[in-house]
């Protein structure tokens, strides 16, 4: 996965100005892999990508995420990822409060398609995204990245193959609307946990 971080840089660095004087191959372009195509969609959208080895750097990123931001008190749900914070001494709250900054949330998958984040209310302590703080920090591993909406609402679907299927949503940067009708949120942090 080490190419990957490779690949995702010279992404996002901007295109030679230089135009060659050889003829130029107007054939259909490479197919993108899914992780590249999301993390590209992602940052223009205005999310925050971090690409993590392990949970330990994850927490290294956690921590430099809260250190240079205004968020000082998130809000947490999650039994696992309370142990992140503890482990690195962050403000949380495993209820809602107008004193949070942020929300701290695993989701239910990564969508290639737009770069959009697909959460449900499994993972918002059964809230509205609309009663959540404006900013996000989402947990997530490459296997959650899916070609589309399609293809992830299938497994989740399979996941809860019983009578209860949560509300879902997807999120994006605050730039997200501008490439498609994803709901926004003020600020996007994503850690992708290679072995999380």
């Amino acid at each position: 996965m080490a190419n990957f971080w490779d690949k995702l840089k010279s992404l996002l660095q901007p295109p030679s100005q230089e135009i060659p004087d050889e003829e130029i191959d107007i054939s259909y372009p490479k197919k993108i892999p899914l992780d590249e195509q999301f993390a590209d969609y992602f940052n223009k959208g205005g999310g925050h990508f971090f690409y993590c080895e392990n949970k330990k750097e994850a927490q290294v990123y956690l921590q430099e995420i809260l250190k240079n931001t205004n968020i000082s008190r998130l809000i947490c749900y999650d039994r696992k990822l309370q142990g992140m914070l503890t482990a690195i001494h962050a403000n949380f709250i495993d209820y809602p409060s107008a004193t949070a900054d942020a929300n701290f949330i695993k989701c239910e998958g990564l969508i290639a398609y737009n770069g959009s984040v697909m959460i449900s209310s499994n993972h918002t302590g059964g809230r509205k995204i609309k009663e959540l703080c404006d900013a996000f920090i989402i947990y997530a591993t490459p296997q959650q990245i899916k070609k589309n909406l399609t293809e992830a609402m299938q497994i989740i679907n399979r996941k809860n193959s019983g009578d209860f299927h949560p509300s879902i949503t997807t999120i994006g940067g605050i730039d997200a609307n501008e490439l498609n009708e994803i709901p926004s949120a003020q600020e996007i942090y994503l850690l992708l946990v290679e072995n999380g």
